[in-house]
């Protein structure tokens, strides 16, 4: 079992910390911003939430941040007075990845179904970040990948500094720099980023995109790459004629836009004050203010957080959101 890491025994080197949802209390639910489809939390949807829950004490904080394609594996931020540990586990075992003095050290979670990345700092009051990769097959220390919070898709983290845009090859242990941007993700194995308000690719990019303005925030899961466009989310994916708008905000009363999207086959999650999942087939959106649930999706996942509740529930058998 690995120790306690100390704080004095993180090596961290200067570099830009990954964007991090922001840290609201769990009770907390803003009211519904959108401006396009909205639907109420389906009851399937609270069943199966309800039945894959995990509570935690009443000193512990207990946040799922990662999962399988199944969500028959997950990875568990838990948090007894401030220590924190991150854990990899499924029904026959755990098996511990890093632990750290204080949770805000611990940060930018992302996890492909075998490779671990997340990023830690020095103290709360010191975000200088360091990053690490995590192999779940050999079980070993996590190892020191970067100074910048990484994306991870089939064994590959990419992440960009003020060098570049760096992409790097878990396995062989290889880092390159293919471009100047910001923000990367994965669209199958190829590389895209952001870089003056347009997409750019080290390969040739999908002429989809060639027209697209997105703004600060982009995700993917190697199938559909989603972002920001002014007041909206807009998503594309392979056998699609064009982007298209998925969701919408209103433009006033706002004191934050859309934030944090993250992409799992049809499902996208987001924040805007409170969080939000929509379904890419139906338009639809989903806000709740029940329970002062927190979504988000994770791998397979749609995951919860709120009121002492953690849970996980696999997102195939989640039904669809209906039409407006």
């Amino acid at each position: 079992m690995r120790a306690l890491i100390a704080l004095a025994a993180i090596t961290a080197i200067a570099g830009c910390v990954a964007a991090v949802p922001i840290d609201r209390p769990s009770d907390y639910t803003a009211p519904s911003k959108l401006s396009s489809c909205r639907v109420d939390l389906p009851q399937d949807w609270k069943d199966q939430l309800s039945r894959n829950k995990t509570e935690a004490g009443s000193h512990e904080q207990v946040t799922i941040v990662g999962a399988n394609e199944n969500a028959a594996t997950t990875l568990v931020k838990t948090t007894r007075n401030r220590a924190t540990e991150l854990v990899l586990r499924d029904s026959k075992k755990r098996q511990q990845v890093m632990a750290v003095q204080d949770d805000a050290q611990l940060f930018g979670v992302e996890f492909d179904g075998r490779w671990v990345t997340f990023s830690t700092s020095p103290s709360p009051s010191d975000r200088t970040t360091t990053t690490y990769a995590w192999d779940s097959r050999n079980d070993g220390a996590p190892v020191r990948i970067g100074d910048s919070g990484a994306v991870v898709h089939n064994g590959k983290a990419a992440w960009s500094d003020s060098s570049g845009v760096h992409v790097y090859d878990l396995t062989k242990k290889k880092d390159r720099v293919v471009g100047q941007g910001k923000e990367p993700v994965f669209l199958g194995d190829a590389v895209m980023w952001l870089q003056d308000g347009r997409f750019r690719a080290e390969a040739a990019l999908p002429e989809q995109l060639k027209n697209a303005k997105p703004a600060e925030s982009a995700a993917s899961d190697g199938r559909t790459v989603v972002w920001t466009e002014g007041d909206a989310l807009r998503g594309w994916r392979e056998g699609w004629t064009e982007p298209r708008e998925l969701a919408e905000i209103k433009t006033l009363p706002r004191t934050e836009g859309i934030l944090f999207p993250r992409v799992s086959g049809d499902f996208v999650s987001w924040q805007s004050e409170s969080s939000y999942v929509t379904d890419i087939r139906s338009g639809a959106t989903m806000h709740t203010t029940e329970g002062a649930y927190w979504l988000e999706v994770h791998g397979g996942a749609l995951t919860q957080q709120g009121r002492r509740i953690t849970a996980a529930a696999p997102l195939s058998a989640l039904s669809a959101l209906s039409r407006c």
